[in-house]
């Protein structure tokens, strides 16, 4: 009897000791938060610190490390698993109804992912504002399962799509950067009619130099600058108001031309006008204008450079127009690359 009983315990010992051993513990991220406002729709976000930031009209993709860019654009390829968070923003047409946009963001992830419905639906907030939160995953391959997590918001003119993504185990290790980043999201604040305008762009311009450019503004404007990675970088430059602001984005050309290069990006511009050209330091530059929200009017240059891209976004607030718009364009045509 008393043999017996030590082999069923023995036999419940392995059992544990198999299990668990089996079983994949997502490892532990210590996250430091920054903070990051966007130029154009003027929101603020916490995102962790040193995650890669670009930027494109409507969107903003935040990465844990360029390392782990192979895996999100092949996830069955052996590179590093990260973390990835999308937020996009439009002009909201769903008469600010939560469940419009459920819907045609279901329909839309059903045309792209083939699936079929969502594994989890729940009632959250993003900031201080009511959002839907939906959860699905899709199977690649025995040790690939990509995990997608959704925060849905309509919310005044706007609406707001933060996606967050990761593989495997890792998708709970990166979860806590997303919660955070959800629980400090701070919409921008409605401007009133009648409100003061504030501090005027100087007519006293000074250089700003970056290692491959120079460019001239005004003097009562701040500026803030990141480099991500060896071969990007981006500068934004912005005086009273936050919702005017001139961003410089630098990064590989691979041996394209600025028409090539126009070609490759001029389909994130919905709803843009007719391409123009004009010469800036002696170079081609093909530029387009663009409305990215109500009240905002938005510029975008494209240069070539031997192995770069310069990128030069306007965003104005449009009943201030004549007071940026010509700073603005001044700015850029001072633009002078190494």
């Amino acid at each position: 009897m008393i043999r017996k009983k030590m082999m069923i315990l023995f036999l419940v010992l392995f059992l544990v000791v198999f299990v668990s051993c089996g079983k994949k513990e997502p490892p532990k991220i210590n996250f430091e938060y920054q903070k990051y406002e966007n130029p154009a729709f003027r929101f603020t976000i916490d995102y962790p610190k040193d995650w890669v930031i670009t930027n494109d009209p409507g969107k903003v993709r935040l990465l844990s490390s360029q390392d782990a860019y192979d895996k999100f654009v092949d996830p069955t390829s052996k590179g590093t698993i990260g973390g990835a968070i999308i937020i996009s923003t439009s002009k909201d047409t769903l008469g600010g109804d939560l469940q419009k946009l459920y819907d045609a963001v279901l329909a839309d992830d059903k045309d792209k992912e083939s699936i079929d419905k969502y594994e989890e639906v729940s009632d959250v907030k993003v900031g201080d504002k009511a959002a839907k939160k939906v959860y699905y995953r899709l199977r690649y391959d025995k040790s690939t399962i990509k995990k997608v997590e959704k925060y849905l918001v309509a919310a005044d003119t706007l609406d707001y799509i933060i996606e967050y993504i990761s593989f495997n185990e890792m998708f709970d290790s990166y979860k806590p950067a997303v919660e955070h980043l959800v629980s400090t999201f701070k919409y921008p604040k409605k401007i009133e009619k009648g409100t003061d305008a504030g501090e005027k762009p100087s007519d006293v311009f000074t250089a700003y130099n970056s290692p491959v450019y120079s460019i001239e503004y005004p003097d009562n404007f701040n500026i803030k600058a990141s480099k991500k990675g060896d071969n990007n970088s981006t500068a934004t430059l912005s005086g009273y108001r936050l919702d005017c602001t001139f961003v410089i984005d630098v990064f590989p050309s691979r041996n394209l031309t600025v028409d090539k290069v126009f070609n490759q990006n001029k389909g994130n511009y919905k709803g843009a006008g007719a391409q123009k050209e004009a010469t800036i330091n002696g170079l081609k530059a093909i530029y387009i204008n663009y409305a990215p929200a109500a009240n905002i009017g938005s510029r975008a240059y494209f240069l070539v450079k031997g192995n770069n891209v310069f990128r030069m976004t306007l965003n104005w607030f449009k009943p201030q127009e004549a007071d940026y718009l010509p700073v603005f364009e001044k700015m850029a045509s001072s633009l002078k690359v190494n």
